[in-house]
């Protein structure tokens, strides 16, 4: 089974993980629950656990709550309270290939201020997502993502970028966020080239800190982050996105 075979099934099987995960993803749950079932889903599905090859880190997902915006440990069992910003990251192990994903979504009742922050997210990772093709340098990708955000008023992180994604979960190139003005510095994307594309952004001040924990990264100024994520394959006049059913069809 070659490559490209193997992280389209195994991206079949995150993309039915994920939107489980979406749906399970309520006021009352806890970070514990999703992690739970989200190891028997990749199980039943016939995956193994991506993140669990990271050396160090020994869960299935990572989960973060309003502030906290990548890494989280997922082993609290604390329920989720109407209003929490919930972003959840996992990945699949599929035949020696990852595919990795994650959503941000808001439980119970969102006010106007979160779901504006969330449809930023959704129309950057869509955008950059479109630019994806065969020939394309990574800094376009992330401008794309810029673009978007600045007409909000959000910013994307500097430290947390996308990467490339296959035998490894975290692989050249990385695709920035920010807004990169020598494109042609850039790596140029291959046909057949796989990338875990994300839109990892604030609401506040881009300033990260690292938790005592040693893995979970939250905002320095306590205000809201988001992550949507998704694994794409270049093509010659396009892309595909392996993770399905997409965040575009869930959300």
């Amino acid at each position: 089974m070659n490559q490209l075979t193997a992280m389209t099934q195994g991206g079949a099987i995150l993309g039915q993980v994920r939107r489980a995960l979406y749906d399970f993803t309520q006021v009352g749950v806890t970070p514990w629950e999703i992690e739970l079932k989200a190891r028997q889903l990749i199980k039943d599905l016939g995956g193994e656990l991506s993140f669990t090859k990271v050396p160090g880190y020994h869960w299935a997902t990572c989960i973060n709550i309003n502030s906290g915006i990548v890494h989280g440990i997922p082993t609290s069992t604390v329920p989720f309270r109407n209003g929490d910003l919930v972003t959840v990251d996992v990945g699949v192990y599929f035949r020696g290939y990852h595919t990795d994903c994650a959503f941000s979504k808001v439980v119970g009742t969102a006010s106007g201020a979160q779901t504006r922050f969330l449809k930023a997210g959704m129309e950057g990772l869509q955008a950059a997502i479109n630019t994806i093709k065969a020939g394309v340098h990574t800094a376009v990708i992330g401008n794309a993502m810029t673009e978007v955000l600045s007409t909000y008023g959000y910013q994307a992180t500097r430290e947390l970028t996308g990467h490339g994604v296959g035998r490894e979960l975290h692989e050249e190139p990385l695709i920035t966020n920010l807004k990169i003005k020598n494109i042609a510095s850039t790596p140029i994307i291959s046909v057949g080239q796989t990338l875990a594309i994300e839109i990892i952004y604030v609401e506040g001040n881009s300033a990260l800190v690292l938790e005592d924990d040693g893995w979970t990264i939250s905002t320095k100024d306590d205000k809201l982050s988001a992550v949507f994520e998704e694994t794409v394959v270049a093509t010659e006049d396009g892309h595909s996105i392996l993770t399905l059913p997409s965040l575009f069809q869930i959300i």
